[in-house]
């Protein structure tokens, strides 16, 4: 297990326990939502879905994750893209990212991370937020999982997960769930 690693799983085990509120999508919602970003910053699968919610009368925030130094993207008060740069030497957010996630409260955070990545993790973790949901990647940030349908090797790249999929996935559940209350 790497430093990084086993300094976020200090980090989570030091956070409150949380009373998680469960979303009703028949109402307007504030959701956040995190994602990784292609390398190009265009994300058109991840603007689709924000269309989507939008659509639903939900405030929206987007924030993503990609690989590299230099972001291209500005940061707007409902849409931003994370970097190399606004993480430390041990993986950790920068004070400015983690006082910006912090002035915010969210009814819903929809994770669309299809791997385990830990600076998406960190995001995850320190969003205020209801309500959590993403893909069940075994590290517990989440109140409500997904599960992954069984992919054979033969598959190969056709198994890769898409964000756009898991979104429908997720706001599936969370209307049969709400339709059953």
């Amino acid at each position: 297990m790497s430093l990084k690693q086993r300094i976020f799983d200090y980090l989570r085990g030091k956070q409150e326990e949380r009373d998680p509120r469960f979303p009703h999508l028949d109402q307007p919602l504030k959701i956040m939502i995190i994602y990784e970003s292609d390398v190009l910053e265009r994300n058109d699968n991840i603007k689709s879905i924000r269309q989507d919610l939008l659509r639903r009368q939900m405030d929206v925030t987007m924030w993503g994750y990609v690989e590299k130094k230099e972001i291209q993207t500005l940061i707007l008060p409902q849409s931003r893209i994370l970097g190399l740069n606004d993480y430390n030497l041990l993986g950790k957010p920068r004070d400015y990212v983690l006082t910006d996630l912090a002035a915010e409260h969210y009814d819903l955070l929809i994770d669309l991370t299809t791997r385990p990545l830990l600076p998406l993790r960190y995001i995850a973790m320190y969003t205020d937020a209801d309500f959590k949901v993403g893909l069940n990647l075994g590290e517990g940030l989440h109140d409500m999982l997904i599960s992954l349908p069984d992919f054979t090797p033969e598959q190969g790249e056709e198994a890769a997960i898409e964000a756009s999929w898991l979104y429908h996935q997720i706001m599936s559940y969370l209307t049969t769930i709400k339709s059953n209350d």
